[in-house]
């Protein structure tokens, strides 16, 4: 029943096709919340020290979606707060939480000149071995509250003859919140410099890249600098088939380790269709060989997303980069594609499939622990969703493995800051939604995630958790929902716990 009738699943959960769409440029969605919790486990103990609790949780938000003539802005701003009674309510554990994610753009010169920003504001983990809920219901010394900037100018154009320019700055700060024993250690800046050039590609043509890119971390003598340029031989067999060369040379600074090296290698992409993509690039870069491998594809019913890269990063460059698999609202924009062509009616009809069948907007992907040195990281995920009537799924399963490249002169990390260098995570998640009747819906969701040290450390922590809920829809804009979860935690560097959680909600929308 999944697949039989889908030709109605954005009719029926969205409401966009029975009558003809009225483009509406900009949307502000403003909504506030209130969800009543009793966890068997709020301060995350191990067994015989676990305290319960009932939770009040109070929150807001403000939803954006907006696509002007030269001005974009889209993403979520909300707060909530938590109060603790019963055994927990001595502590003092009332905390607020503040989350927002918006991407906004403005053409200043028009199709010449573009100025875009960013801002990201999420609870993060300090350390991969320590509790990692999903929510914010139970305490941990663990969490902390990260905000990232990111504004990003650029130039872009096409020369006489058809030859395309782009050049670009990326500036992004970060800064950790509420990070005890930390002082003076947790914030970083990041700057990149990027061009391009690009000919037109018949049977032959080229391209040319170059960037440069500094970091900065607190506590640090001495920044981190890269530079790197490539050019591209380009070669179109045929109009759905692209093959390029790669030649260039770069320069590395990591304070412990110095680098000029050659760069090369190869490339390409394959689109059989407008809704399949299969695209891949390697390089021999100074840490060794760099890819690139991506599988898409997307249909009004199922969307999948398979890939697998190699390549180096920073701290505040990850906090903007996109999540390594269970982006399910990005798959969903994608299915969404041929139906909804607008963006903006697009990213309303995803969030209101989400609200209305259940689905998460992410599932599980790897953390992003706080590093002060450049981050040399292999990866590979997969994601997949296929969407019914009334019965829609969603699985993500990846691999992550990162070390931390030689660096520092400065201060040393605490100890919660220094565990997150280096790692590999495994994980995923599988999500099933069935729609009871037009206005309810019930999800259930199983998730585990590990973290494993590298060799010689020998620590490892383990998370499985089982959620079900069920969500009604009470009035044009307000929404019911309740549910449990259940959560089990292992660790041979903290306690383990089990903790158990029903809740009982409601979300209005203005």
């Amino acid at each position: 029943m999944i697949a039989a009738e889908s030709a109605l699943v954005l009719g029926s959960a969205t409401g966009l096709l029975s009558s003809p769409a009225v483009a509406e440029t900009w949307r502000l969605t403003p909504s506030v919340n209130v969800r009543e919790t009793y966890t068997s486990n709020a301060n995350l103990a191990p067994s015989g020290q676990a305290q319960s609790s009932f939770v009040t949780t109070l929150g807001a938000g403000l939803r954006v979606a907006g696509n002007g003539a030269r001005v974009q802005l889209n993403g979520f701003v909300g707060v909530s707060g938590n109060y603790y009674a019963g055994d927990y309510s001595s502590n003092n554990s009332n905390n607020i939480f503040v989350n927002a994610n918006l991407l906004g753009s403005v053409e200043a010169i028009e199709k010449f000149f573009f100025i875009e920003g960013a801002v990201n504001v999420s609870q993060q983990y300090l350390s991969p071995f320590g509790p990692t809920p999903a929510s914010n219901i139970g305490v941990t010394d663990n969490r902390y509250t990260s905000v990232g900037f990111r504004l990003s100018p650029y130039i872009r154009g096409v020369f006489p003859g058809g030859t395309t320019y782009l050049l670009r700055s990326d500036s992004i700060w970060s800064n950790l919140g509420q990070v005890q024993n930390a002082p003076g250690s947790t914030s970083s800046f990041t700057q990149v410099w990027s061009g391009r050039l690009d000919s037109p590609i018949r049977t032959f043509g080229w391209s040319a890249d170059a960037s440069a890119t500094r970091t900065s971390f607190s506590a640090q003598e001495r920044d981190t600098t890269s530079e790197i340029v490539r050019g591209y031989l380009n070669w179109r067999p045929d109009p759905q088939v692209l093959v390029y060369a790669i030649g260039g040379y770069e320069w590395n600074n990591y304070y412990l380790t110095q680098s000029d090296n050659i760069v090369y290698g190869a490339g390409g992409e394959w689109r059989p269709t407008e809704r399949t993509l299969v695209k891949g690039n390697w390089q021999e870069r100074f840490f060794g060989s760099s890819y690139l491998a991506q599988v898409t594809h997307r249909n009004p019913f199922t969307a999948f997303d398979v890939n697998a890269s190699r390549n180096i990063s920073t701290y505040p460059q990850q906090l903007f980069a996109a999540p390594a698999g269970g982006d399910l609202a990005a798959l969903l924009n994608a299915t969404f594609i041929t139906r909804i062509p607008d963006p903006v009616q697009r990213a309303q009809a995803v969030q209101q499939f989400l609200a209305t069948s259940g689905l998460p907007s992410t599932l599980q992907s790897p953390l992003n622990y706080y590093i002060q040195q450049v981050i040399l990281y292999e990866q590979q995920s997969a994601t997949f969703t296929l969407l019914g009537v009334r019965n829609s799924t969603a699985f993500t399963v990846y691999n992550r493995k990162q070390e931390a490249i030689s660096g520092g002169t400065g201060a040393a990390l605490p100890p919660q800051l220094a565990f997150g260098q280096n790692n590999t995570q495994r994980g995923g998640a599988i999500t099933y939604s069935h729609q009871l009747t037009p206005l309810t819906n019930l999800n259930a969701t199983a998730t585990r995630y590990q973290t494993t040290a590298t060799a010689p450390l020998t620590a490892r922590s383990t998370t499985n958790a089982f959620l079900l809920s069920a969500g009604t829809r009470l009035g044009p804009k307000t929404d019911g929902v309740t549910g449990l979860t259940y959560t089990d935690f292992d660790s041979d560097v903290t306690n383990d716990y089990t903790a158990f959680t029903v809740y009982v909600g409601l979300n209005h929308r203005f």
